[in-house]
């Protein structure tokens, strides 16, 4: 009886071993999700902010070669 105690409590640990290494190796990769968004994020925003810059220069451009005065037309105003 005592030596099938302890054969249950060492399968039990081995278990119990094997679920703990399951949960670091999905909290690992949690945590490389995590700081590959964050990572990219970084990029989306650099991205966007360069999307923006260069459409409102070809904005300005365009108002430009419509007549309307240089300064005016940096000044992002919607002219029809």
């Amino acid at each position: 009886m005592m030596y099938g105690e302890v054969g249950r409590l060492m399968d039990e640990t081995i278990r119990l071993s094997i679920r703990q290494a399951e949960n670091a190796a999905l909290l690992a990769v949690a945590v490389q999700y995590a700081w590959l968004d964050l990572y990219l994020e970084g990029y989306r925003a650099t991205g966007a902010a360069v999307s923006s810059e260069l459409g409102h220069q070809a904005r300005t451009r365009r108002l430009i070669r419509r007549g309307v005065s240089p300064s005016v037309a940096a000044q992002e105003l919607h002219i029809v």
